[in-house]
């Protein structure tokens, strides 16, 4: 979209003459300063437990999960924009998207004409600067600045070239940093003919997953790229943000039995809070002029430790400069 691209051009050197001419005070500006920092703080708190134990005896399942992630995704302002890539255009900005396009299309149109009189000057010319110049002060001897064409073609480009201000701001993802610590537990046995609910010790073990640190990327980094964005609509009052991945928890799982059967030791069980498709999802929420926002989500998913049913409480907070 060429034509609305040079008319963000127009408009922005517009509102710059406007800001030194004012001569009446004016309203606090509601877009934060290009490249300036937003931070998405979010706490993810993962809890599950309980115990299996069906009336067919053939299982005794008692687990617990504890897991907590903190992570501080780091947002860098883009310029005001507008029109949003998060939010969707409303019916008004749509109808004027569609007739900016209608009106660049009829300027085109209208300028037919004299396209083709400069595709035939470079034809003639090719890379020849002297003859362009002189074909082209032929050519607009040719041309009456008056005509009809030319005069509706003034109006198509002016239409095509108007705004409707800006609206959205936009925060793009840089960098964050997080924590995390990691509790989870479970005894399990499965009974055949060789144990029973009373005599679980031929097939019962038990195990721990547990660590405590700060989250890394696939590269061991504790500073990483984040994937979070968030967008404000100052118009509306709210914002769209995304939850950012926590990255990489290093866990050991220890696991011990009396049963020969069972591999028993300390192994790796590193944890990403993955499988809740919560980075795919994007949160809306009004927020007046979003200098700050908050909220919190629950989630019903299922826990890495056994694929069991656990609680995911999200806690997040928006803050910009």
């Amino acid at each position: 979209m060429p034509v609305i691209k040079a008319a963000l051009r127009v408009q922005a050197i517009s509102c710059g003459l406007a800001a030194l001419l004012a001569a009446a005070p004016v309203s606090a500006d509601p877009f934060s300063a290009a490249k300036s920092k937003a931070t998405l703080t979010v706490t993810y708190t993962l809890t599950g437990g309980g115990t299996d134990r069906p009336e067919s005896h053939e299982r005794e399942v008692i687990w617990s999960v504890e897991d907590r992630y903190e992570i501080k995704a780091v947002m860098s302002a883009e310029a005001p924009m507008p029109y949003g890539g998060l939010h969707k255009a409303d019916a008004a900005e749509t109808a004027n998207i569609q007739q900016r396009q209608a009106a660049a299309a009829a300027g085109a149109q209208n300028m037919q004409g004299m396209m083709e009189m400069a595709q035939a000057i470079m034809a003639k010319c090719g890379d020849d600067q002297a003859c362009i110049q002189q074909e082209t002060m032929k050519m607009s001897q040719q041309i009456d600045p008056n005509a009809p064409e030319l005069q509706e073609a003034k109006k198509n480009i002016a239409t095509a070239s108007q705004s409707t201000g800006n609206r959205y701001q936009l925060f793009s993802p840089h960098q964050q940093t997080g924590t995390y610590k990691i509790a989870e537990k479970a005894h399990e046995a499965y009974f055949d003919a060789a144990c029973s609910l009373r005599n679980q010790s031929p097939c019962a073990f038990d195990s721990t997953v547990t660590g405590a640190g700060a989250l890394t990327d696939e590269a061991g980094q504790t500073s990483m790229q984040t994937n979070a964005s968030a967008e404000i609509d100052t118009k509306d009052g709210n914002i769209i943000l995304s939850l950012p991945i926590p990255g990489i928890a290093a866990a050991q799982k220890a696991v011990t039995s009396k049963s020969r059967e069972v591999k028993t030791g300390t192994f790796d069980a590193p944890r990403r809070l993955s499988g809740s498709k919560l980075y795919d999802e994007r949160i809306s929420v009004s927020c007046g002029a979003c200098r700050a926002a908050s909220g919190t989500l629950t989630r019903e998913v299922k826990d890495e430790f056994l694929g069991r049913p656990a609680k995911l409480v999200i806690d997040w907070k928006f803050a910009r400069q």
